[in-house]
C-alpha cells in the first residue's frame, strides 16, 4: 500500500508545482485517499480488541468527517466504556445533532464516567434550551452526575448552583473532590479562581495537583508568589503542573527557565512548553532532550505537546518520534503531527498508514482525513 501512496503523492507534487495533466488527476488521488482512510477506521472498528476499537474511534472523531458518523454513532453501543466515551466526544466534532442525541442516551449508561460525560455534554452542546432538562439530574444519587449538571448549568448562567459544585470539595471520595476541582476549572470565570487558589495550601497533594490543573491559561499575577513556591515543592507532579499554570504569565519567565533542569522529564517538558507560550525561546533543546529520555511515557508525553508547540525544530522531532520503537510515543506522534498540520504533515501520516500497530494507522487515517476536509 505504501509504494502506491508514495506514487500517488508524486502526482500531488506534480499537481502542486503547476503540472496540468498532475493536477487533473490530483483530485481523484485525494478522493481515493480518503475513501482508503474512511474504510481502513470502518474495518479496523471490528478489532476483538478493545482499546482498538477506542483509538479507531477517537480517530474518527479527531476527523471531522461527516461520513464517518455512522460508525461513531455504532460505537454509543460498544461494550467498553472508553469506546463510548469517545464515540460521544467524537461524536460532538461532527454533529451537534448527533453528540445530543447520544448523550441523551447514554445519560443511562451503567458506567458512572459516561453518564456523567452525557451529562456534562448535554450542558456544553445544548445550550439554554436543555437547561431544564439538565435541573433534572440535580437530583441524581451519583455525584459524577449531579456534579456535571451543576457545572453545566453555572456555565449557562445559573450562579446559584455554584455551591452544588464546591461542596464535593470536601467529599470524603477523593475521585469526587478531583472531579469537582475538574469542573471548576472548565467553568473557568474569575469567580472560580479564588477557590483554586485556596487548595494551593491543602494538605493533600492531590488536591494541590488538581487545583494547579484547572488554573491552567487562567493564572492572574497576584498568584505568581505561590506559583514560585509551588514551583519547589517536592513532588514532581506538583512542579509540572505549576509549570503549566505559569503558562500564561510572561512575569513567570525567570521562575520556568531552572524548571528545565528538574530531575524530573515530564517537569522540564512543562516548562519548556510554558515558556514557549509566553513567548520566550528558552529552553527549546529540552524538546530534543527528551526524544531518547529513558521512560516511553516522557517520550510520548513530548510528542503530543510538540503538535501545538510551533518550535523550529518540531518537525524534526516528531519525524523521529514516528520510528520509536514504543507504540505509545508512535500514536502520540501521529496525534502531534496531525495537530502540526501542513503538507510535511500530509506525507508523514500516509507513510504511517503501514505502521504494524491497529491503532496507529487507525491514528494517521483519521488525522489525514482531517487535513483533507
Amino acid at each position: 500500500m505504501l509504494q502506491k501512496w508514495v506514487c500517488l503523492l508524486m502526482i500531488l507534487f506534480l499537481a502542486f508545482q503547476g503540472d496540468a495533466l498532475a493536477n487533473s488527476e490530483a483530485e481523484g488521488v485525494l478522493l481515493k485517499l480518503r475513501e482508503d482512510c474512511q474504510t481502513l477506521l470502518i474495518e479496523t472498528y471490528n478489532s476483538e480488541n478493545s482499546f482498538v476499537r477506542a483509538a479507531v474511534l477517537r480517530a474518527a472523531g479527531d476527523s471531522h468527517d461527516p461520513k464517518l458518523i455512522s460508525l461513531l454513532v455504532k460505537g454509543i453501543e460498544d461494550y467498553y466504556p472508553t469506546a463510548r466515551l469517545f464515540a460521544l466526544q467524537g461524536l460532538k466534532n461532527v454533529s451537534r445533532v448527533e453528540a445530543l442525541a447520544a448523550a441523551r442516551n447514554l445519560t443511562d449508561d451503567p458506567d458512572i464516567w459516561v453518564r456523567s460525560a452525557a451529562v456534562e455534554m448535554l450542558g456544553d452542546e445544548g445550550g439554554p434550551e436543555v437547561a431544564e432538562e439538565i435541573r433534572g439530574y440535580l437530583k441524581s444519587y451519583d455525584v459524577p452526575m449531579k456534579l456535571a449538571a451543576s457545572a453545566g448549568l453555572v456555565k449557562l448562567g445559573e450562579e446559584k448552583y455554584m455551591k452544588e459544585v464546591l461542596d464535593p470539595l470536601t467529599h470524603p471520595i477523593p475521585d469526587r473532590r478531583y472531579q469537582a476541582i475538574g469542573h471548576l476549572g472548565k467553568i473557568g470565570s474569575k469567580k472560580v479562581l479564588p477557590h483554586l487558589v485556596n487548595l494551593f495550601d491543602h494538605s493533600e497533594t492531590e488536591m494541590i495537583f488538581y487545583s494547579l490543573k484547572a488554573l491552567e491559561g487562567k493564572a492572574t499575577l497576584d498568584m505568581l508568589p505561590k506559583l514560585k513556591a509551588l514551583a519547589k515543592h517536592t513532588n514532581p507532579s506538583v512542579r509540572q503542573a505549576t509549570a503549566m499554570a505559569m503558562s500564561n504569565l510572561k512575569e513567570a519567565e525567570i521562575d520556568l527557565i531552572p524548571l528545565c533542569a528538574d530531575e524530573d522529564g515530564l517537569t522540564k517538558l512543562s516548562a519548556a512548553v510554558a515558556l514557549n507560550r509566553i513567548g520566550s525561546d528558552s529552553c527549546q533543546v529540552v524538546f530534543d532532550e527528551l526524544l531518547s529520555h529513558e521512560d516511553f511515557k516522557v517520550r510520548s508525553s513530548m510528542a503530543r505537546v510538540l503538535g501545538k508547540t510551533p518550535i523550529p525544530e518540531r518537525l524534526r522531532i516528531l519525524t523521529a518520534a514516528l520510528q520509536d520503537s514504543h507504540s505509545r510515543v508512535r500514536t502520540a506522534a501521529v496525534r502531534g503531527v496531525g495537530m502540526m498540520g501542513g503538507p510535511e504533515a500530509f506525507i508523514l501520516l500516509v507513510k504511517m498508514l503501514e505502521d504494524p500497530k491497529d491503532a496507529i494507522r487507525a491514528y494517521a487515517a483519521g488525522n489525514l482525513l482531517h487535513l483533507l476536509k
